[in-house]
């Protein structure tokens, strides 16, 4: 098994988002805003995926666009913040 090192400061984190898109709707950008700015405090250089806020219609009518995001993410090297639950 391959173990991810632990982040440091300059790292780039990738916010994408797998499942509903709620994190690009306007009742829970918030939650972004908020992750995106903790994540910055710890000197990370945080990157939203081009399709990560899309929001839920667009992302249920493409979701080739969610998996290319992750796919691109990984490629990149960059580490993959996802919204699973946007309520926490």
């Amino acid at each position: 098994m391959i173990k991810a090192k632990n982040l440091v400061k300059g790292d780039k984190v990738a916010i994408v988002s797998l499942s509903r898109g709620m994190i690009g709707e306007k009742m829970f950008i918030h939650k972004y805003e908020l992750a995106k700015k903790r994540l910055e405090e710890y000197g990370l250089e945080v990157v939203a995926m081009p399709n990560a806020l899309k929001g839920i219609d667009y992302l249920y009518r493409h979701p080739e666009a969610r998996a290319q995001d992750l796919m691109d993410s990984f490629w990149d090297r960059i580490w993959t913040y996802r919204f699973s639950r946007p309520w926490i």
